[in-house]
């Protein structure tokens, strides 16, 4: 059963952003040089910056000389140093909740980057950094959190065409990933809410001032009320538990086979938005991602196998299947308004948080559109003619 308790929170406990808040700190390479020497005693060579709506990683390569006790062969293929947002930095004990849930499922075979302890042997750190690139004359400095995580080879997700046997493995891997979670809990993982976990669909409304066109603000509209309604008042019928919640197509590793080009399910990233919540979100969370990037793939039938990947390794139950459409719809509303919010707000980051937007409000439309009798159906024919799984979704079918 899922209990959530975020009212009457002071602004110390706040997890949620306002609308025009400054978070996301300024980096360069400069002060990625400087940090990770003076916290980690790693010389860096060379760095590249990494996608990230709120926070800043780097993925650097290193000098193989430190002094660095806690650090007994430094790593080939390099680090990510990331510094967290200043909202998130706040709360300590949910990225230390973090870095025990990547050594959980770490030690359960799942690939995953590790974290590094720091020059005082320490997992994370909290530094000061500018908000913008005029550091000498920046009125505001974000407290952030830093962490230095292993860098393990491969790409994401991303960009790879995907196949019936792709999209199979993303589905395992988020069942594995939920099963390997069972024996996981951390208090702070159910208290922290960030605008990103799907309990938070009705916070959008905050944020629907940026969707400038009426007929896709209605559309949005439409899906929070259904989600309130359908989903929400029925928090305590949802199968529950520790959840990675932001599997999705940035946070997926993946090797290409050198035989057929075709690519492996090979590990999972970034663990930021981890809480305790539904496990129907978590399965949600990815097929959007499926649906909205699927181009060989009829982008619904792509859901489904991915759908079924999930059930091999995870069992949901008819009260979870039922609703699985409000909550892929969600997470679309939630990526499309957030998106447009997030460009606004940080223009230099546009091209990487509007990269739903291209094809989402189209694809969303046709997915709010289309009968839960019509969309459950292929789902279920799939699960069982593909994969000899009985998907129960109930009365809708």
């Amino acid at each position: 059963m899922l209990i959530l308790n975020i009212t009457g929170m002071s602004e110390n406990e706040r997890t949620v952003v306002k609308p025009g808040e400054i978070i996301r700190p300024y980096i360069d390479l400069d002060i990625v040089k400087e940090v990770s020497k003076r916290l980690y005693d790693l010389e860096v060579l060379d760095g590249k910056e990494l996608n990230s709506y709120d926070d800043r990683n780097y993925h650097i390569h290193v000098s193989t000389k430190t002094t660095n006790s806690h650090i007994t062969h430094v790593c080939f293929h390099g680090y990510v140093l990331k510094v967290l947002n200043s909202l998130d930095s706040r709360h300590e004990d949910y990225v230390e909740a973090q870095n025990g849930m990547i050594l959980h499922v770490a030690e359960k075979g799942i690939s995953t980057p590790r974290p590094v302890k720091n020059i005082n042997g320490e997992l994370m750190s909290l530094e000061s950094f500018p908000c913008d690139q005029n550091r000498s004359k920046s009125e505001i400095n974000l407290q952030c959190l830093v962490r230095l995580l292993e860098y393990i080879p491969g790409r994401i997700l991303r960009g790879v065409p995907y196949t019936t046997s792709l999209l199979t493995q993303i589905g395992n891997m988020t069942g594995r990933l939920d099963n390997a979670l069972t024996d996981f809990q951390h208090p702070a993982h159910t208290r922290h809410r960030r605008i990103w976990n799907l309990t938070e669909v009705s916070d959008l409304r905050r944020f629907i001032y940026c969707i400038r066109d009426e007929d896709r603000s209605r559309l949005i509209q439409d899906v929070i009320h259904s989600f309130q309604s359908d989903v929400t008042k029925n928090y305590n019928l949802l199968k529950s538990g520790t959840l990675h919640a932001d599997v999705n197509d940035y946070n997926i590793l993946v090797s290409e086979q050198p035989t057929n080009g075709e690519y492996d399910v090979i590990g999972v990233l970034d663990f930021g938005d981890s809480v305790y919540s539904c496990y129907v979100f978590e399965i949600a969370i990815i097929m959007c991602y499926v649906i909205l990037e699927s181009d060989v793939i009829d982008p619904i039938d792509a859901g489904g196998h991915t759908l079924a990947g999930f059930l091999q390794e995870f069992l949901l139950g008819r009260e979870d299947l039922k609703v699985l459409k409000q909550c892929v719809c969600a997470r679309f509303a939630q990526s499309l308004v957030m998106g447009d919010y997030s460009a606004e707000n940080d223009p230099e980051n546009a091209e990487y948080v509007l990269s739903t937007a291209q094809k989402g409000w189209t694809t969303l439309k046709t997915l709010w559109q289309m009968s839960k009798q019509e969309l459950y159906g292929r789902w279920s024919r799939i699960c069982q003619e593909h994969y000899g799984i009985d998907a129960n979704f109930g009365d809708d079918l």
